[in-house]
């Protein structure tokens, strides 16, 4: 039940490239883009612009000290 009940409060997801997802919804903007792989997930992209920068111009292993995405859905805060 108590399953039940965290998964309605939460945002559905929409692939976005591969295993990469972004929560829907209206209003739901500034979420990270999580990397889902079975019980792995990680953030992406601190939104869809900065994933979409990370994964397509090539800034794959420089990252910025400031970056620093925080879970907008509590949720997703006990898995990231």
């Amino acid at each position: 039940m108590t399953a039940r009940h965290h998964l309605a409060e939460a945002p559905a997801l929409v692939p976005v490239y591969a295993h990469r997802y972004l929560p829907a919804g209206r209003g739901s903007f500034g979420h990270p883009v999580l990397s889902m792989w079975q019980t792995d997930i990680i953030y992406h992209g601190l939104d869809l612009a900065d994933y979409m920068h990370r994964e397509f111009d090539g800034a794959r292993g420089e990252v910025d000290e400031s970056w620093n995405p925080q879970a907008t859905v509590p949720f997703w805060r006990d898995l990231l």
